[in-house]
C-alpha cells in the first residue's frame, strides 16, 4: 500500500509499505478521506513543540472498515467509521475519572515519531475497534473528516461550562477558531466577537455565528471588544495562543472570567500572572477531546451544523501529498484533504 512518510523536517513522502494486519481487538480500515491538520503543517516545518518528524502522519480521518482482527465484534466490513486518534491507558487517574484526554501515557495514532502508531494518510489504518465511531448516513464523508478537528472546540466548549447567555470572544478565525464559534453559538452565547487578520476569515465567521468581526492590525482589540459589546467578555477561545493573543485575551475578559487555551503555542512566553491573580481569572489548557465530544461533533455533523462547503479547501490524491501539504501550509484558512 502508499503511505505519506514525514521523513524529516521539509521533507514529506509517498513510500510503499505492506498492508497491515490487525491484531486482537484492532480493525484495518480503508481511507476515504484524510486531514491534514495544522499540527502537521507546523511538525513538517519544525515549529511544533511536541511533535517532531519522522512520523506517518494521518490522525483526521473517515474511513471504511476492511477486515475485523481476533475478538472483534460489532463492526462488519464496508461499514463508514470515523477515527479516534488518541490512544489512552484506561486505567490511570485521568482516565478512571473520564478525562481520557489527559491520559498519563496518552499516544497518537498519526502523530507518533516512534512509529507505532501508523496514520491514516494512506489506503490503510490499524486502529482498536473502540477508537472507531460509527458516521451516520446523512453525514458526508467531507462532513465526516471534519469531526475530529470539531470535536477539540466541542471539548473546549464543554470545558468552559454554560456559555447560555454568555460573550464570548473567538481569537483566531482558521478552522479551530471557525469551529469554536460554531461550537459558543450553538451553546446559546449571546454575543460573539471574532479577531483575525484575513477579512475572508472574518467574514466566514459572521456567516456560522459570530455577531461581530475584528482586524487586530487594525484596532485596539479589549478597546473594541468594550466598545461593541458596552463591557469585557465572559469567555475568550484563544486559537492563536502566542504572547500577543494572550495579552488581548487578558485585557478582554471580565473579572473572574475564562481564558481557554484551545490553539497550540508554538513557544514558551510570559502570561500576565497578576491579573489572573488579582482578577482571579481561569486560564484553562483544551486538549484534544474525550468520546463524549466526538459523539457531539457527530450529532453536530447530523443535524447540518458542519459547513463542509466552506471549510475544506482543497482535495489532493495520496500521491500528490508533497503538493497538499505545501497548500496546506499556505492556506489557513481551509482545511486540505487527502483521497486515497
Amino acid at each position: 500500500m502508499r503511505s505519506v512518510h514525514v521523513a524529516g523536517i521539509g521533507t514529506v513522502e509517498v513510500i510503499d509499505q505492506d498492508v497491515p494486519v490487525p491484531g486482537p481487538g484492532e480493525v484495518r480500515v480503508k481511507t476515504l478521506l484524510a486531514g491534514i491538520c495544522g499540527s502537521d503543517t507546523h511538525a513538517v516545518a519544525g515549529h511544533h513543540p511536541l511533535l517532531r518528524p519522522p512520523y506517518f502522519p494521518g490522525h483526521e480521518a473517515v474511513g471504511v472498515v476492511d477486515e475485523a482482527g481476533p475478538g472483534v465484534t460489532g463492526w462488519a466490513r464496508g461499514d463508514r467509521v470515523i477515527l479516534q486518534p488518541n490512544l489512552s491507558c484506561g486505567h490511570c487517574v485521568n482516565c478512571l475519572a473520564g478525562r481520557t484526554n489527559a491520559c498519563q501515557t496518552l499516544q497518537w495514532i498519526g502523530c507518533d515519531s516512534s512509529g507505532a502508531h501508523k496514520g491514516a494518510m494512506a489506503d490503510y489504518v490499524i486502529a482498536p475497534a473502540a477508537n472507531l465511531f460509527a458516521v451516520p448516513n446523512e453525514v458526508s464523508d467531507e462532513e465526516a473528516v471534519l469531526v475530529e478537528c470539531l470535536a477539540t472546540p466541542v471539548h473546549a466548549g464543554r470545558v468552559a461550562g454554560d456559555l447560555h447567555g454568555a460573550t464570548a470572544l473567538v481569537i483566531g478565525a482558521g478552522t479551530i477558531g471557525l469551529f469554536c464559534v460554531i461550537v459558543a453559538h450553538r451553546a446559546g452565547a449571546s454575543r460573539i466577537v471574532v479577531s483575525d487578520l484575513d477579512p475572508a476569515k472574518r467574514e466566514r465567521a459572521l456567516r456560522n455565528g459570530a455577531n461581530a468581526a475584528i482586524d487586530p492590525a487594525a484596532v485596539d482589540v479589549p478597546a473594541k471588544v468594550r466598545e461593541l459589546l458596552g463591557a469585557p467578555v465572559d469567555v475568550v477561545f484563544d486559537c492563536v495562543a502566542n504572547d500577543v493573543s494572550v495579552a488581548q485575551a487578558m485585557g478582554s475578559v471580565r473579572h473572574a472570567g475564562t481564558v481557554l487555551i484551545v490553539g497550540v503555542p508554538p513557544r514558551d512566553f510570559t502570561v500576565p500572572m497578576p491579573y489572573v491573580q488579582d482578577w482571579e481569572l481561569t486560564l484553562q489548557g483544551c486538549a484534544n477531546y474525550t468520546p463524549v465530544d466526538i459523539n457531539a461533533a457527530i450529532d453536530i455533523a447530523a443535524h447540518g451544523g458542519l459547513p463542509a462547503q466552506e471549510i475544506i479547501a482543497g482535495c489532493y490524491g495520496l500521491e500528490a501529498a508533497p503538493a497538499a501539504f505545501e497548500a496546506a501550509a499556505q492556506n489557513s484558512s481551509g482545511k486540505v484533504v487527502l483521497k486515497p
